[in-house]
């Protein structure tokens, strides 16, 4: 009978598997490091696109397909509070906060998202 003496992984292999993590891990690290700027908020509905800074405690009244839903933007945190949809899961998700994320009501047609605005920027206007 003959005895396996071979190794199932190379030194190569370990090589490649922690290049593989570290690839991983600087790719997770700058897609949600995002841009440093200025957070928005920005809900679209069906009559249009509404944006407000982040920072700004406001409570947002937004006409849907199916009626109005309200979303609330307190303490650096966005969520919606109430909407006419059915089973509510909008209202049951947590706020979004950080670049990038976002919540909707699809039944209603509203779409909330995170993004930050650099404070200088070589744009002067923009339309919706």
């Amino acid at each position: 009978m003959k005895q396996r003496s071979e190794r199932l992984l190379k030194p190569a292999d370990y090589i490649i598997i922690i290049l593989s993590v570290f690839v991983c891990g600087v790719s997770f690290f700058l897609a949600f490091s995002g841009n440093k700027g200025i957070p928005l908020v920005i809900i679209t509905g069906p009559q249009g696109e509404y944006i407000y800074p982040l920072e700004e405690n406001t409570t947002v009244e937004i006409q849907g397909h199916q009626g109005i839903s309200v979303i609330e933007i307190d303490q650096g945190k966005a969520g919606f509070l109430d909407s006419p949809c059915a089973n509510k899961t909008c209202v049951a998700s947590p706020p979004i906060s950080k670049n990038g994320e976002w919540s909707a009501c699809l039944p209603n047609g509203i779409f909330m998202r995170i993004e930050s605005q650099e404070e200088e920027s070589d744009i002067d206007i923009m339309v919706f």
